[in-house]
């Protein structure tokens, strides 16, 4: 089972935290680049989640997918043009199943811990590419983390 740490980034028209709450609203995640359109495509599962990192604040919500990857044209004319860069590549359903005030360097803190990535040079590196896959037993660590 893959789980998935999304990454929300700061966009020229709207703040990283803008962008999260606004994809969060309309119950979906936008795919920003083709390599985790791609991914996703692989490494989906009927069971996956995702939790939210919004950058420069944190961890902020933990989500169920609920659909395969699916196409920006499937999206109603206005949220298409409301989320055009968020889901360039297209997007999946999600369904928030919670939400938490994590501060930056809490989340860093367990972003290291659990990753086990060696140094914060690395840890940027990987949280610029927009998403990591999780394991089951990184994402049951992030959620016991986050308490």
């Amino acid at each position: 089972m893959s789980h998935f740490l999304f990454i929300a980034g700061a966009l020229r028209e709207r703040s990283s935290q803008a962008s999260a709450e606004v994809q969060l609203a309309h119950a979906l995640w936008g795919l920003r680049t083709a390599l985790i359109r791609d991914n996703l495509r692989t490494y989906l599962t009927d069971d996956s989640c995702g939790l939210v990192y919004v950058l420069k604040q944190g961890l902020r919500a933990g989500f169920a997918i609920r659909s395969c990857v699916l196409p920006p044209e499937e999206l109603d004319e206005f949220v298409r043009d409301e989320l055009r860069e968020e889901t360039r590549y297209g997007f999946v359903r999600v369904q928030v199943t919670q939400s938490w005030q994590s501060t930056p360097e809490a989340s860093l803190t367990l972003l290291h811990q659990v990753l086990e990535v060696p140094d914060q040079v690395e840890l940027t590196r990987r949280l610029n590419l927009g998403m990591h896959r999780l394991t089951q037993e990184q994402y049951g660590a992030m959620l016991k983390g986050l308490g």
